[in-house]
């Protein structure tokens, strides 16, 4: 899950995402949503973040991004790691 800035807008199914500059990962699916309770309406909350309680997510999320960056919308990202 992202905040839809425009970099991360562009993704798309297929894309190669390299994390941490050493783990290379391929976008299997990209799904926009509205805003986090859109999201979570739509998503599992366990593969979001798989140490909390479902009701506690959105909480948590918006503690992490201001009401200004989920205006922007919000992204899921489902990857899997890129075989070598």
């Amino acid at each position: 899950m992202r905040v839809a800035y425009s970099n991360i807008r562009k993704l798309q199914v297929g894309d190669l995402l390299l994390l941490n500059d050493q783990y290379r990962f391929i976008i299997r699916r990209v799904a926009s949503y509205t805003s986090f309770a859109d999201l979570l309406r739509n998503e599992d909350p366990a593969r979001i973040a798989p140490d909390l309680a479902p009701d506690q997510l959105l909480p948590v999320i918006r503690f992490l991004y201001p009401p200004e960056k989920e205006a922007l919308g919000v992204i899921a990202l489902e990857i899997s790691p890129d075989s070598p």
